[in-house]
């Protein structure tokens, strides 16, 4: 059985319009948790500019001491959605064990040890390190797609990646998700490079590109998008609206139901709820 553990780590965070982070505070592993408080020199930034803002003010408002974990976590969620994914952890087994993190369970290596082994250019304000006054990216050289694409497949067959291919895709370890993929710069800019899975039944891949692209350059997820490319889809403007409003009544009706039937907790369904299904920015007509 393969197993590390990392007893805490620290949350490094880039303040608005800052270029370099700061120190937060500190995440402990106690008996099968993970707490977090703030470092005290954090906290007396709040009168600084840029002042000192809350990780995430409805888990971890800016107070002292070891805050309580909200209900029914093992760790603040704000915390675990900076964590790496299915596809980090795969990529993160391959590096330290080789042939044997293909066959392993991504639960035997523990929270804390994903975040210090993700990649530090991840999407999003916060860094996680070893140490609390030296700050030290995880960073990765540049490679081309073709080689990506060749190292994706070895993770997913459990073939170990040359040192190259190895620092490439760990870009993609801090991006989240479970499909394989990495960060790529290009001229100054940085792109997500995403790939097909062995696993896939269709080509993934080309379908996401088709849904990104539902009207012209237009590719926010909302109902006014939908509507204005309709016709490409064969549906008059009015069998479009009736489709959205049976789509929003179904969720609506059926939301508790199907929240009771998943175990889903108090604090989980109003991060969902609003947010992630029918956003009233995404609703709007």
């Amino acid at each position: 059985m393969i197993s590390e553990t990392e007893k805490q780590a620290f949350v490094w965070i880039w303040l608005p319009g800052e270029t370099e982070p700061v120190v937060a505070g500190r995440l402990e592993a106690d008996n099968g948790t993970i707490q977090f408080n703030y470092g005290k020199s954090y906290l007396d930034r709040i009168h600084d500019i840029p002042p000192a803002i809350p990780v995430y003010e409805p888990e971890l408002p800016l107070r002292a001491g070891v805050l309580p974990l909200p209900e029914g976590l093992t760790m603040p969620g704000c915390i675990r959605d900076a964590a790496p994914d299915a596809w980090g952890r795969r990529v993160i087994l391959n590096k330290k064990f080789g042939r044997k993190g293909a066959v392993s369970d991504t639960a035997e290596i523990d929270e804390l040890t994903y975040l210090l082994e993700s990649g530090s250019d991840r999407i999003g304000a916060l860094d996680f390190q070893q140490s609390s006054t030296e700050y030290i990216p995880r960073a990765a050289g540049n490679v081309s797609l073709e080689e990506l694409m060749a190292s994706a497949e070895r993770v997913e067959k459990g073939v170990p990646l040359t040192p190259e291919l190895d620092q490439a895709l760990f870009h993609g370890t801090s991006i989240g998700g479970a499909r394989p993929k990495a960060l790529v710069q290009d001229h100054g800019k940085k792109y997500i490079a995403k790939f097909s899975s062995s696993t896939d039944l269709y080509n993934v891949v080309k379908a996401e590109y088709v849904a990104m692209r539902i009207y012209g350059s237009n590719n926010l997820s909302r109902l006014k998008t939908c509507l204005k490319t309709a016709h490409n889809f064969l549906l008059s403007e009015e069998e479009a609206r009736n489709i959205f409003d049976k789509l929003i009544t179904t969720i609506e009706e059926h939301w508790e139901t199907v929240c009771e039937e998943a175990g889903l907790n108090k604090v989980d369904k109003q991060l969902l709820w609003r947010r992630q299904f029918l956003n009233p920015y995404s609703v709007e007509q």
